[in-house]
């Protein structure tokens, strides 16, 4: 989600949220009880003129794995060449 909004020309940042301020976040955001959030991530627009480091990024297929480590997100769990976005 980060590198999709700063892709997308918008500033972005990932904070952890303090156990003491979980409830109020869940009140402020409608979290529901069952779900311990431990960080949120903020979009807005930068101050900063947006760079492209999209060169500086690992290959997706080297970093998004599919239901198990070392199973490229492009390859469905059974080897066919499925994805989550359908067949190729």
């Amino acid at each position: 989600m980060l590198l999709t909004a700063v892709d997308a020309g918008l500033g972005a940042c990932f904070f952890g949220i303090p156990a003491d301020r979980i409830d109020s976040f869940r009140g402020e955001f409608g979290v529901p009880a069952h779900f311990t959030p431990i960080g949120a991530i903020s979009i807005g627009y930068s101050q900063e003129p947006p760079r492209d480091l999209s060169d500086r990024r690992r290959p997706q297929g080297e970093v998004v794995h599919r239901g198990r480590w070392r199973q490229p997100a492009d390859r469905a769990a059974d080897g066919s060449s499925e994805s989550a976005a359908g067949p190729r």
